[in-house]
């Protein structure tokens, strides 16, 4: 009992936490604080790899288009290497070059109106060439078909968001060319 009130004191009533109730709070907050950090990265990381493959995508397809478009209008095929690809295409007044050329991880077209980049990245890359029988062909004269192969990478391999693309295309027809070479 109080001497001077005449009844005894609640202690209890005002009570805090204790130091090991807010050890264990603020380890169990640093917990879940982590664990959504970490998916916060892994989510952005993520979303950095899907950019860089459908940036790749993207060029894939016009890369196809620039060259089907090319490949089907040839009347020949000038050169035909592993890495480089000349055709012979008509104008409106005559005939033009088109050159595919790879260099350096670059892919370039070349013609009358200047060399555009066509790819970038490339860690692989290979010309293909057919006769009309469907046969690998290294003459230019007896060049009937035509296929694209490569691999590139774009993105930072040490912070996780590079994306590896592979694509190899249809085999493209050389339509203005005779079929008996």
């Amino acid at each position: 009992m109080s001497p001077i009130k005449g009844h005894k004191t609640n202690r209890g009533a005002a009570r805090g936490f204790t130091l090991v109730e807010l050890m264990i709070a603020m380890s169990l907050s640093a917990v879940v604080f982590a664990a959504i950090l970490s998916a916060y990265v892994f989510i952005g990381r993520n979303l950095a790899r899907l950019v860089n493959f459908q940036q790749q995508e993207s060029q894939c397809r016009r890369i196809l288009t620039t060259l089907a478009k090319d490949v089907g209008m040839a009347m020949r095929v000038t050169t035909a290497s592993d890495t480089q690809l000349t055709l012979t295409v008509p104008t409106a007044s005559s005939t033009a070059t088109v050159v595919y050329n790879y260099g350096k991880g670059t892919l370039t077209r070349t013609d009358s109106t200047g060399t555009t980049t066509l790819l970038t990245g490339v860690t692989a890359f290979d010309f293909n060439y057919y006769n009309r029988t469907g046969a690998a062909s290294t003459s230019p004269l007896s060049i009937k078909l035509v296929e694209l192969s490569y691999t590139s990478m774009v993105g930072n391999s040490a912070n996780g968001t590079q994306a590896r693309y592979a694509m190899v295309s249809p085999r493209l027809v050389l339509r203005n060319t005779p079929l008996l070479q």
